[in-house]
């Protein structure tokens, strides 16, 4: 799904937004995952500091390349192959993407549109895609 530009400049600004939170955007995300799917958490064998700190900077990175989503593709490829080592299947993608958009609610508050929540979920649908043909690989 390509991105509009109102919405490549929605993920941007939000992403600020969740930035400046005293709340860690990765860490929610991974008890929202985890309470979801509990099923899920064995999956992950590293200390979860390090997932949440990797979580983090691949959202990081995603937002600073949305203008720019195919210089994205070879490491969200990879990242697709990695995690079907971990074991996880396509299946799970529609669970971390509801899991991401209850944390942006979360940690936004107040501040969280249907703007965001849509512009959030097209490129999360954009960036499993990828990394779904990682794992189908």
């Amino acid at each position: 799904m390509i991105l509009t530009l109102e919405e490549k400049s929605t993920l941007k600004s939000s992403f600020a937004l969740l930035h400046a939170e005293d709340i860690n955007i990765a860490t929610c995300f991974y008890d929202n995952l985890f309470e979801l799917a509990p099923l899920i958490e064995p999956l992950f064998k590293s200390e979860r500091n390090n997932i949440e700190n990797h979580f983090y900077e691949l959202i990081r990175t995603a937002v600073n390349k949305v203008e720019h989503f195919e210089d994205l593709r070879p490491m969200l490829l990879a990242l697709g192959k990695r995690h079907c080592a971990y074991g996880a299947k396509a299946a799970h993608f529609n669970i971390v993407k509801t899991a991401f958009i209850l944390s942006i609610q979360y940690v936004l508050k107040g501040q969280c549109t249907a703007a965001m929540e849509q512009a959030w979920s097209k490129y999360i649908d954009n960036i499993s895609q990828v990394m779904i043909e990682g794992i189908e690989s």
